[in-house]
């Protein structure tokens, strides 16, 4: 399945994504982010890209007056990537719903990281969109590099099922993920990344 381009709307969705950033430099707070309220997943899951048990705080929910999204957490950026992976399917349904009951490789591409995490989770929605499908393992088996930016290519093995009414209780109908206030950094805890979505 081809990949959508980067700043492409989503084909199933109303909502467009904004121009993405030109440089790898980390977007400005936002003025009226409020405190967030933190989501805590402890459940560990087997098959990940070594998260179990590595990182205590994966990801939190954002809330907004007009705007919802999410933060990843993780000690590697290919953490993040995964952690992000599992915020976007448990904004959607309860990730402990999903079984694992499928695979599927997944591959996404950016220019920079910030890029990169935004189709790798388009591509995400996009599956759920087409196919029904739901994931909640996540194992990220590379992750290319690039000197200026780091990881510009993502391939990931991912686990999961198809979507069931009856068992997945839709919490949020996400119609695309957006550039606005976009941010993967590093700090000195690990990594972190915010994304906001369309909804």
């Amino acid at each position: 399945m081809p990949l959508r381009q980067e700043g492409a709307r989503h084909p199933l969705g109303a909502g467009a994504v904004t121009k993405e950033p030109n440089t790898c430099s980390p977007s400005p707070a936002h003025p009226l982010l409020p405190k967030p309220r933190l989501v805590r997943y402890d459940e560990r899951l087997s098959g990940g890209s070594g998260v179990a048990g590595e990182t205590e705080r994966q990801f939190r929910v954002l809330e907004h007056t007009a705007d919802i999204g999410f933060e990843a957490f993780g000690g590697s950026p290919k953490e993040v990537f995964a952690n992000a992976a599992r915020a976007l399917e448990d904004l959607m349904v309860p990730l402990e719903t999903i079984e694992p009951r499928e695979s599927a490789t997944i591959l996404a591409e950016g220019r920079d990281r910030e890029s990169l995490l935004v189709n790798w989770l388009n591509e995400l929605l996009y599956r759920f969109d087409t196919e029904g499908r739901l994931f909640r393992e996540f194992k990220v088996t590379a992750l290319g590099e690039r000197p200026d930016c780091g990881g510009c290519s993502l391939e990931v093995l991912a686990r999961g099922e198809t979507f069931d009414p009856l068992r997945h209780p839709l919490k949020v109908q996400v119609k695309a993920i957006t550039y606005h206030q976009i941010l993967f950094e590093k700090t000195l805890e690990g990594w972190h990344a915010r994304v906001y979505v369309d909804i």
